[in-house]
C-alpha cells in the first residue's frame, strides 16, 4: 500500500501544477460551510482541496468506482485530518449513490469525456442538487495535445453547453482555464 499511496501523492503534485485547486475554487466561488460533491473524485485532489475550503462545518462527498482510489482517499484525509469533512461513496456505473437534493455543488472534473451518456448523467446530477445548486465542471479542450482522452471524446465549449442544456442546467457561464483544460458553471433548476 506504501508505494501505491505514494505513486498517488505524485499524482496529486502533478495535477496541482495543472489545477491550481485554490484558483479553480476562487473562480468557481466555493464558500465555507458548504456541501460538494466530487463525482469521480479519484484519489481525491479536489475533495481534499475543497475541505481546506469549506471548513469543518462544511462537508465534501467524494464519489468513484473504485474501492481502491476511495481508500487511498480516506487514508490520506485521516492523515490531514479532513477525515470528518470527506465521506466516501462507491458508485456502481454511472449512476450517483446520493439522496435527492444532498448538495449544494456537484464537481465533475474530467469525467464527463468518459462518460456512455453524459446527458443522462448530468440529470441525476441535478437530483442531487439543492435548490439553487451549481455544477462545477473542469473538462479538456478540443484540441490536439500530447496528454488527455483522445480529441474524438472531447468536445468543444460550445457542444458542452449544448449537453448541459439538454440535462436542465441554465446560466451557463464558461472560461477558457489554462491551456488545456476548460471550466463550466451552470445553475440546476428544480421541476
Amino acid at each position: 500500500m506504501a508505494q501505491n499511496h505514494h505513486s498517488f501523492h505524485h499524482n496529486h503534485e502533478q495535477r496541482a501544477k495543472m489545477f491550481p485547486a485554490e484558483k479553480i475554487y476562487s473562480r468557481f466561488g466555493l464558500k465555507s460551510n458548504q456541501i460538494l460533491a466530487d463525482l469521480g473524485c479519484d484519489s481525491g485532489y479536489f475533495s481534499l482541496k475543497a475541505a481546506e475550503v469549506v471548513g469543518p462545518q462544511g462537508k465534501i462527498k467524494a464519489v468513484d468506482l473504485s474501492q481502491e482510489r476511495l481508500q487511498v482517499l480516506q487514508q490520506t484525509a485521516q492523515e490531514q485530518c479532513k477525515a470528518e469533512q470527506i465521506e466516501t461513496f462507491l458508485a456502481q456505473g454511472e449512476s450517483i449513490p446520493l439522496p435527492d437534493e444532498d448538495v449544494d455543488i456537484a464537481l465533475i472534473a474530467n469525467v464527463l469525456h468518459e462518460l456512455h451518456d453524459p446527458v443522462a448523467y448530468l440529470r441525476d446530477t441535478q437530483r442531487i442538487l439543492r435548490s439553487n445548486g451549481e455544477i462545477w465542471i473542469i473538462e479538456w479542450q478540443k484540441k490536439e495535445m500530447p496528454m488527455g482522452p483522445l480529441l474524438a471524446e472531447r468536445r468543444s465549449l460550445e457542444e458542452w453547453v449544448l449537453v448541459l442544456e439538454q440535462a436542465g442546467f441554465e446560466d451557463i457561464w464558461t472560461q477558457l482555464f489554462n491551456t488545456t483544460h476548460i471550466l463550466i458553471k451552470a445553475k440546476g433548476v428544480k421541476q
